[in-house]
């Protein structure tokens, strides 16, 4: 009888394990814009100008910059690059939306200054969950926790 509510008992646990990681994993904060740059890059210090003006206008956008020499930049830059189908030839590279942004100039500061303020009143995806696998549903989860009390309860 001891040996069941045990049973019972880790089942439960890892039901209620499950619950709780899903709740961790979906209230993670990802970044609306990512900018991969370079040190010295004028046309980074342009287009982080741009993102400085942005931010104050919205500052709910959260910008994330990533230095191309940090570990696993090139790995991370070159991946959503393939899922935006641009060629990171020069930078700043810059992911925001459904838009991806090599270099500078007055065409991509329109295109970036539009996009976000896209994002901000319609709402988009950050960059990053192109790459994400989406986390499991509530539907999901709950029949998870289904399966697991029913199977407590077949133990009792």
């Amino acid at each position: 009888m001891l040996r069941k509510k045990r049973a019972v008992r880790g089942l439960l646990g890892v039901g209620l394990l499950l619950v709780i990681s899903w709740g961790v994993f979906a209230a993670e904060v990802l970044p609306d814009v990512i900018v991969f740059y370079r040190e010295g890059c004028d046309d980074c210090r342009q287009m982080d100008d741009l993102l400085e003006e942005l931010h104050e206008l919205y500052p709910g956008v959260l910008v994330a910059h990533i230095e191309e020499q940090e570990p696993g930049a090139a790995d991370l830059m070159w991946s959503l690059s393939t899922k935006y189908g641009i060629f990171p030839s020069k930078f700043p590279v810059i992911f925001v939306g459904n838009q991806g942004l090599v270099g500078s100039g007055r065409d991509k500061e329109l295109l970036l200054r539009s996009t976000i303020r896209d994002c901000v009143f319609n709402g988009c995806d950050s960059p990053m969950a192109v790459l994400n696998q989406k986390p499991l549903s509530i539907v999901t989860l709950a029949a998870i926790l289904v399966g697991v009390l029913l199977l407590a309860i077949w133990f009792l």
